[in-house]
């Protein structure tokens, strides 16, 4: 087993600060996935401001803002599910121990949850396309997007789990050290 040393009072802190601010944003992620289709009519421009279509958010019924919040909920509960396991990293680090199992396991899962989001935003793209323009002017069209923002998450979410891999192998290699001691 690996003994872990207490963290340093400066990291230990922000440690628990970025504990606290993964709480939070876990927690206001499908808050907001809500508000936005409750309050459509004041917040469509801000919150689809750059979906790719014309559309009338007095046109958009009932049912279909519903549909879009569940949408909404989807990606907003995945999101907050691997910022939890990030939130556990830090928890982790701050009493010393940023390389235990659960450390590891939590920054993996956040990693994978990012590389997942890249796609799960495409799929979502498409659908709120379509289910704003499903009364409209345009009506069905589906726009798909795949760009540069699109890229650069990917890229991201792969370099996050690249360093999951990465303190992975550190915590195999404390475990080996350890077990000669």
């Amino acid at each position: 087993m690996v003994t872990f040393m207490p963290a340093h009072p400066p990291i230990a802190r922000f440690a628990r600060f970025m504990a606290l601010a993964t709480l939070l944003a876990a927690g206001a992620l499908p808050l907001l996935a809500a508000g936005v289709w409750l309050f459509f009519d004041h917040w469509a421009p801000l919150a689809v401001g750059n979906a790719g279509v014309d559309f009338d958010p007095a046109a958009v019924s009932a049912p279909m803002r519903l549909t879009a919040f569940l949408v909404s909920l989807a990606g907003a509960a995945l999101q907050a599910y691997g910022l939890f396991g990030l939130r556990g990293a830090f928890l982790e680090a701050a009493e010393g121990r940023a390389l235990s199992l659960k450390a590891v396991l939590g920054f993996r899962r956040f990693a994978w949850v990012a590389v997942a989001m890249v796609f799960v935003g495409i799929v979502q793209h498409a659908a709120y396309s379509a289910i704003l323009t499903a009364g409209g002017p345009g009506e069905g069209q589906m726009s798909l997007r795949l760009g540069t923002n699109e890229l650069s998450a990917l890229f991201t979410g792969l370099l996050f789990v690249f360093v999951a891999h990465v303190f992975a192998e550190g915590r195999k290699a404390a475990e080996e050290n350890a077990s000669f001691l």
